[in-house]
């Protein structure tokens, strides 16, 4: 990191901070605390990270989420010289922190079902190395020792509300488990499936959890938050860099969801940085304004652009399945248009389904038609999907024989490309059989994905294009993303430097999530100098992936 975004102090210039209150980070490799560093902000009436030499260790002060914190780094390990439990006993002799979270990056052990970039919480720390080796058996003596309960809790909370994206439609996953720590560093998968099978609940390991415990004991509460960078099978070297920072930026995020909330740590009397915040007048504009999810109120604040001409062409004649990257608008275009021109549509909501088998997602389909048009919630899950069909034609044909209707069914969740081949093929079979029946012409279809559903038309379903349109979205082009910020700094007030809105623009490369992301972001922290923008905008484009 740029000397640029530091200040070197003494540490009787922070010595107000001493009180116990700042939450200590420790992080073990240069890419860690780089990644860490640029997630950071400075401190109240400050204009850099506050940068302190205390013995034989560096301090880092700066603000992270909503918290004060103070970051150190160690050397990898646990029992080095600097290693993460010498580094820690340090640091809260010196800090008196009373909450310590190591964020850092460790090996997965299953490679089928766990990704680069899913993020592992500690359940307990396992201290592997430790061991009684004998002739016919290995007897581990290391002490398993758990987190803190209230940390825990924190982060198993976060699983319901974290969403982070690893790559267009993939998201991260957390994962509580046991965790393996010992001093070797594994790369080897014979050896990592031998440490698996005498610990066959841990979902992976790393080197400095057992230090980390061992300091903390008796003394601070404490949590070690990693992300997954490879699997310990020989490969650590491939694209290593490119991983560990992949890992890094998920455990920054994940652990960012958790410092973002004002009560996460209440128990240890651990307050949030005092930032002066908006009126309730402004935050509501502000929500209004940078509005996730489109109702008639948001209509002044939405941009129409060409796409919603193209939308509403299309929709007068055919069904529409409208797809393209996640991220661009999608949903939104066809909420609002629908919402304008077809107020009584049905909009079906499949990712309640998440993952399960093709005749789930149709079975959906005929619950929410019946529950719409039968009033009743007695109903029966069709046998199969043929029965589906049979249902679904004849709720049309009772209901809605000779009239209009339009169903929304929105974004598929489906990122199996077998799965989703299943879908299309049978989705499209429900419509080629709906045609032959006379009075149902009326009835249209609205989709939404992120794959391409044209590449699963088989041959003898090209019927399909008789009664829907397919539309290609694509993230916005640069007059509409300048719309936006226009609309947005207007309506709250903000001003953004040519050359920090330049940057934006490139780096959202059309994405009306990120730009909103971004300011609301601004607005949560009410930061406005250069220097918080710009690191705002690197940590948008961390969390969303870009």
């Amino acid at each position: 990191m740029s000397n640029e975004i530091y200040k070197e102090i003494a540490s009787d210039y922070i010595r107000n901070l001493l009180r116990g209150d700042l939450i200590l980070i420790v992080t073990a490799t240069d890419t860690e605390t780089s990644e860490l560093h640029k997630a950071l902000l400075p401190l109240q009436k400050e204009e850099k990270i506050l940068k302190l030499f205390e013995g034989a260790y560096t301090y880092y002060f700066g603000v992270f989420g909503k918290y004060r914190i103070c970051h150190v780094q160690c050397s990898m390990g646990s029992i080095s010289r600097s290693s993460s439990i010498t580094t820690i006993s340090s640091a809260l002799l010196f800090l008196k922190s009373r909450v310590v979270v190591m964020i850092g990056i460790a090996f997965g052990v299953n490679e089928e079902k766990q990704q680069i970039g899913d993020v592992l919480i500690s359940e307990s720390i396992i201290p592997y190395n430790s061991k009684r080796v004998g002739e016919k058996a290995t007897v581990q003596r290391g002490i398993e020792a758990p987190s803190s309960q209230v940390l825990l809790s924190r982060f198993k909370a976060a699983i319901i509300t974290w969403e982070y994206f690893l790559s267009d439609d993939v998201l991260a996953s957390l994962i509580p488990t046991r965790i393996l720590s010992g001093e070797e560093l594994v790369d080897n998968k014979r050896h990592r499936n031998k440490l698996v099978k005498e610990n066959p609940d841990s979902k992976g390991g790393e080197m400095e959890g057992a230090g980390l415990y061992s300091a903390c004991d008796g003394r601070a509460d404490w949590i070690l938050i990693k992300g997954i960078c490879d699997f310990a099978d020989g490969a650590k070297g491939v694209e290593k860099e490119k991983r560990q920072r992949k890992a890094m930026g998920s455990a920054i995020n994940a652990c960012m969801e958790v410092f973002s909330s004002p009560g996460s740590f209440q128990y240890f009397n651990i307050e949030i940085e005092q930032i002066v915040a908006n009126s309730s007048g402004d935050n509501k504009k502000a929500s209004e304004t940078l509005f996730d999810l489109y109702d008639g109120g948001k209509e002044k604040y939405y941009v129409e652009r060409d796409n919603d001409l193209l939308f509403n062409q299309k929709l007068s004649q055919y069904g529409v399945w409208v797809w393209g990257p996640s991220g661009c608008g999608k949903s939104n275009l066809i909420l609002r248009n629908l919402q304008q021109k077809h107020p009584t549509f049905i909009q079906v909501n499949l990712a309640y389904c998440g993952e399960v088998n093709v005749d789930e997602y149709f079975n959906e389909l005929v619950y929410e038609l019946s529950s719409r048009t039968e009033k009743t919630s007695n109903w029966q899950n069709p046998k199969d999907f043929k029965d589906c069909i049979k249902t679904l034609l004849a709720l049309f044909s009772k209901h809605y024989k000779d009239k209009k209707l339009i169903i929304f069914i929105e974004e598929i969740p489906i990122s199996n490309d077998q799965t989703y081949k299943e879908f299309t093929e049978r989705f499209f079979s429900l419509l080629i059989m709906k045609g032959l029946i006379s009075g149902l012409d009326q009835i249209k279809f609205v989709l939404s994905s992120i794959n391409d559903p044209k590449i699963d038309i088989a041959g003898h379903q090209q019927k399909i294009h008789q009664q829907l349109s397919f539309i290609e979205f694509d993230y916005w082009i640069l007059p509409d993303s300048n719309k936006l910020i226009d609309l947005i700094e207007e309506n709250l007030a903000i001003r953004l430097e040519t050359s920090l809105r330049t940057e934006l623009i490139s780096k959202s490369m059309g994405s009306p999530r990120f730009i909103k992301k971004f300011f609301r972001s601004v607005v949560a922290l009410n930061r406005f100098d250069s220097d918080s923008l710009s690191k705002i905008l690197i940590e948008t484009e961390r969390e969303l992936n870009y």
